[in-house]
C-alpha cells in the first residue's frame, strides 16, 4: 500500500523546499547563502572585467580559488543540503573558471583585441566562448554524472521546436535587414558590414547554445532544488542579466549600457527559463536566443563600431 494517504496531493517535483511558503518567499538559510554566492560571483565578475593587466588577472584566480575552496568545504561538510549546494557551487566554480581562461588569454596577448579586427573579434570571441563552455560543462556533469536529461538537453516538448526554428530565421532576417537599412551607407563599408553581420550571425549561434547550457540547462538544474521552479528562475535570469552586461562590455568596452543590458539579459533570462521549465528542454531557449542576439545585438554593435 503507497505510504501517501488516499486524497493526498504529492508535492509537485522542483518545488521549493523551505525557501516559499504559500507563494511568499521565505528567508531561509538556503535562500541566504545562494544569495550570497551569486553576489560574490556578480561583484568579482564585474570588477575583474573592469580591471586590467595583473589586477584582472588576480581577481580572477582569487575567485576561482575561492569557489574551489568553497565546493571542497560543503561536500566535505554536514549540511543537510551539501549535495545540492555543492552541485550549485560547481556551477558557479565552472563560470570562475571561464572567466579565469579569458583573463589568461588576454593577459598572455593570445587574444589582443587590439591587433583583431572587431568584426573579426566578435567571431573570435563566440568560437572561445563556446568551446571552453562546453569543455568546463562536460567536466562538471562528469564529476557529478550527471545526465543529459539533467541539464534539459533533450528534445522534450517536440511541437515548440519548429517555432522555435522559424523565430530564429525571422529574427535573423529582420536583424540583418534593420542592420542594412540603418548602416548600409555608413563610412564601414560594405565589405565590414558583411563580415560583421557573419560574425555576429556564428557568435549568436555559439553564444545561444553555450549560455542555455550554462544558464538554463547547469545553474537552473541546480538551484531548482534548493529555491523551487518559480524563485531558481528568478535567480538564474538575474546571474544571467550580469553576466550578459559583462560580455556586452568585453565586446564594446561601453560601460554606460551594461544597467540596461543588466536588466533586458534578466528579462529574457527569465523569459527563457520559464520556456525551459515548461518545454521540459532548452533546445527552442538555444534558438530564441540566437535568433534575438542577431535581432538586438547585432544593430547595436554595428551602430557602437561605427
Amino acid at each position: 500500500m503507497s505510504s501517501d494517504a488516499k486524497g493526498t496531493r504529492k508535492p509537485k517535483r522542483g518545488t521549493s523546499t523551505g525557501s516559499a511558503t504559500g507563494g511568499k518567499l521565505k528567508l531561509t538559510s538556503e535562500l541566504i547563502i545562494s544569495l550570497l554566492v551569486a553576489g560574490l560571483y556578480a561583484l568579482f565578475l564585474v570588477e575583474t572585467r573592469l580591471a586590467e593587466g595583473m589586477t584582472a588577472l588576480m581577481l580572477s584566480m582569487f575567485l576561482f580559488v575561492t569557489f574551489l575552496v568553497f565546493v571542497y568545504i560543503v561536500r566535505g561538510g554536514s549540511h543537510k543540503k551539501k549535495r545540492e549546494f555543492g552541485s550549485l557551487l560547481y556551477v558557479f566554480l565552472g563560470l570562475s573558471a571561464l572567466s579565469l581562461v579569458w583573463q589568461l588569454l588576454v593577459y598572455f596577448n593570445i587574444i589582443d583585441a587590439s591587433k583583431i579586427s572587431p568584426d573579426i573579434l566578435i567571431m573570435v570571441i563566440g568560437v572561445i566562448y563556446a568551446v571552453v563552455s562546453v569543455a568546463i560543462i562536460a567536466a562538471i556533469a562528469f564529476l557529478e554524472k550527471s545526465s543529459l536529461k539533467d541539464l534539459y538537453l533533450t528534445s522534450g516538448d517536440i511541437k515548440v521546436i519548429p517555432f522555435a526554428g522559424v523565430a530564429f530565421i525571422l529574427c535573423a532576417l529582420l536583424g540583418i535587414g534593420a542592420t542594412y537599412m540603418l548602416f548600409g551607407g555608413s563610412t564601414m563599408g560594405q565589405d565590414k558590414l558583411i563580415m560583421l553581420i557573419v560574425s555576429v550571425l556564428v557568435f549568436s549561434l555559439l553564444a545561444g547554445i553555450a549560455e542555455e547550457l550554462w544558464f538554463r540547462g547547469l545553474l537552473m538544474s541546480r538551484i531548482t532544488p534548493i529555491l523551487g521552479e518559480s524563485y531558481g528562475n528568478i535567480y538564474q535570469a538575474v546571474v544571467f542579466g550580469v553576466f550578459e552586461a559583462v560580455m556586452f562590455y568585453i565586446i564594446t568596452q561601453e560601460v554606460s549600457l551594461m544597467p540596461a543590458i543588466f536588466i533586458i539579459g534578466s528579462m529574457t533570462g527569465f523569459y527563457w527559463g520559464r520556456a525551459t521549465l515548461r518545454s521540459k528542454s532548452i533546445i527552442s531557449p538555444m534558438l530564441l536566443h540566437a535568433g534575438f542576439y542577431v535581432l538586438v545585438a547585432l544593430p547595436i554593435l554595428v551602430g557602437v563600431m561605427t
